[in-house]
């Protein structure tokens, strides 16, 4: 009897799925920033932030903007995987959570990252992206 092979090549959606990855990066990338302003983050307790605001709860996590601000553009580590980083000192404690021994008090984690991922579904803007390019 003859053997019966088939191939599946999907080259041709390389350059499409790259384009597409990139497009939702991009989006992710400029959602983040405005998602630090909402107020969605359950607080025990009003804080006087360094601007002058007295924050209550629900809150947001915006002081002075440094943490923000601090995001920078993704590095790109492979052509579908993308790295957004906070280089804020305080990045790690806001969005991950803290316990400051000095001052016996812990901070709830308050992951805007996680949280903007979430609400947006990158998987659904790319597959979105990339039935536009095809």
């Amino acid at each position: 009897m003859g053997r019966v092979t088939t191939t599946l090549n999907l080259r041709a959606l390389e350059r499409p799925a790259q384009l597409a990855f990139q497009r939702t990066v991009r989006e992710v990338e400029q959602a983040l920033p405005a998602a630090h302003e909402d107020a969605v983050y359950g607080w025990d307790q009003q804080t006087r932030r360094r601007n002058g605001e007295v924050a209550g709860s629900p809150r947001n996590v915006v002081d002075t903007g440094e943490l923000r601000d601090s995001q920078q553009p993704a590095r790109y580590t492979s052509p579908l995987n993308a790295v957004i980083e906070w280089t804020a000192d305080h990045a790690a404690a806001t969005y991950l959570g803290a316990v400051f021994r000095k001052r016996e008090a812990s901070r709830p984690a308050r992951n805007v990252p996680a949280n903007t991922l979430r609400k947006l579904n990158p998987a659904a803007l790319f597959a979105g992206h990339l039935r536009r390019l095809l």
